[in-house]
């Protein structure tokens, strides 16, 4: 079983200090019991033929064999199903996969036995389901909770957790070439620009080929669980895949939060992982950093009409913003912008009954270069309509454009379909993309100070999400 040795690599994470200074988790509760004594019994004698002359009869491990017992070792793997996924795939490292199912259930009987999990009346049994619920160690060790940023996705204690389990169920593969220090090629890469190095992981941002490439968290996640560890992926507990995801995250930088990462894809494609020199400006869960104006015609209260809450118009579900349409107006970032590239993703919703997309008119825009709040006041608007999509409306004449209407037919994705947009503001030139496709071009404007930016919410609903912005 020399294969584990890959599996243990010893990955720094750069907690807050006294993060690891905390009280050793204990084992699982006395009163759960997932083996039988005979059953580890049995499971000594073949780890006896099959693993001992690697790992060594008293489980310690010798030469690059680690040991198999110790909290260290149980803190690689979140359940017993995902201990038994790596030791019967990947090992014996000299007849991989070649024992039968029987004697790998006993060998992992005896693991747990030798790591103080108590035995019952029950053998341990090839269940999947069963296994993934049986949890080696607490899920909440004691770890701090508070002082956490307000956009973090993750705790510290989760990315704590996800670095055993990364270092358990990913190391064979995500490992720099320990023959070559210096080396930082991926033996199996999870991404472009994912480079780990033998202490710990770096992440190339310096090109194209970057972590951000996942765009969020949602898309990261998808990939892990669905495709990981490669000797059978989608096989771990749910929980490890997002303590995983956690750790990375963690690794990438992004700053952890007072919430664990939910194992929920649809609220995680929310999450934004910026690309680089980019700022998030919605966290995926609340509207913290932004404006709103609603009423038509209506300037802020209390001196106007407008009402500057988001009320039942603006909405956060499942980490994207939900815009019920009504009243008009529109919601905003505080700072004010020039030269800027804003990239998001949106989507209408199709009403009950229609035929094709020429039917639906679901409106709204993005409002650039306002110098006042007012629904609505001098800017340009570059349209959010569905059948209009990035075509431009300005409220100066001196404004110079050209749009492309069958690159936008070409580019626009259904209804109900997420499209991306991206605004590029740029010495007096404005270029708008319709998922990548270049649909009208703004090439003279006479606006020359920064202006807000605001999302308007106009007659239909719509939805947004991994809104983020570069200044130029």
């Amino acid at each position: 079983m020399r294969g584990f040795a890959l599996a243990v690599l010893a990955f720094a994470v750069a907690l807050p200090a006294g993060a690891r200074a905390q009280s050793a988790p204990k084992a699982a509760s006395a009163s759960h019991s997932y083996y039988t004594a005979a059953q580890a019994s049995r499971g000594k004698e073949q780890y006896a033929q099959s693993c001992a002359k690697c790992h060594l009869a008293n489980l310690k491990g010798a030469g690059t064999a680690p040991t198999l017992i110790g909290e260290d070792f149980l803190r690689d793997y979140f359940s017993v199903n995902d201990l038994y996924i790596k030791v019967s795939v990947t090992m014996p490292d000299d007849n991989v996969h070649g024992l039968s199912n029987d004697a790998y259930l006993n060998i992992i009987s005896y693991l747990l036995q030798a790591n103080g999990l108590p035995s019952g009346t029950e053998p341990l049994k090839g269940d999947i389901v069963a296994m993934k619920r049986m949890a080696l160690l607490p899920r909440n060790p004691e770890m701090p909770a508070t002082g956490g940023a307000t956009d973090g996705y993750y705790t510290v204690a989760q990315a704590e957790r996800g670095k055993g389990y990364f270092r358990g169920n990913c190391g064979m593969c995500h490992a720099a070439d320990h023959n070559q220090p210096d080396k930082r090629d991926l033996i199996a890469p999870l991404g472009r620009g994912f480079v780990a190095g033998p202490v710990h992981i770096q992440i190339n941002l310096e090109s194209d080929e970057s972590f951000a490439r996942w765009r969020n968290v949602g898309s990261l996640f998808n990939k892990i669980r669905t495709s990981m560890p490669l000797v059978d992926g989608g096989a771990l507990s749910t929980e490890a895949y997002a303590d995983i995801a956690a750790y990375l995250l963690h690794e990438q930088g992004l700053p952890a939060g007072k919430e664990e990462l939910k194992s929920d894809p649809e609220t995680l494609m929310g999450y934004n992982i910026p690309e680089r020199g980019f700022t998030s400006l919605f966290n995926g869960k609340d509207f913290t950093g932004w404006g709103f104006l609603l009423g038509s015609n209506c300037t802020p209260r209390p001196e106007g009409c407008g009402q500057t809450e988001p009320g039942t118009t603006f909405k956060v579900e499942k980490g994207i913003v939900v815009c019920s349409g009504t009243p008009v107006g529109y919601m905003y970032p505080p700072k004010k912008y020039l030269n800027f590239t804003l990239r998001l993703e949106y989507r209408f919703e199709p009403y009950p009954g229609m035929q094709s997309d020429d039917q639906y008119y679901g409106n709204s825009g993005y409002l650039i270069f306002m110098q006042e709040h007012r629904v609505f006041p001098d800017m340009i608007e570059v349209q959010g309509m569905n059948l209009e999509i990035l075509d431009i409306r300005a409220s100066r004449k001196s404004t110079v454009y050209t749009v492309d209407t069958e690159a936008r037919k070409r580019a626009v994705l259904p209804v109900g379909q997420w499209n991306t947009v991206e605004i590029d503001s740029k010495n007096g030139q404005v270029w708008n993309y319709l998922n990548g496709v270049l649909v009208s071009h703004v090439s003279h404007h006479d606006y020359t100070d920064p202006g807000y930016i605001g999302f308007q919410s106009e007659g239909a609903k719509i939805s947004w999400r991994n809104i983020r912005i570069k200044e130029e």
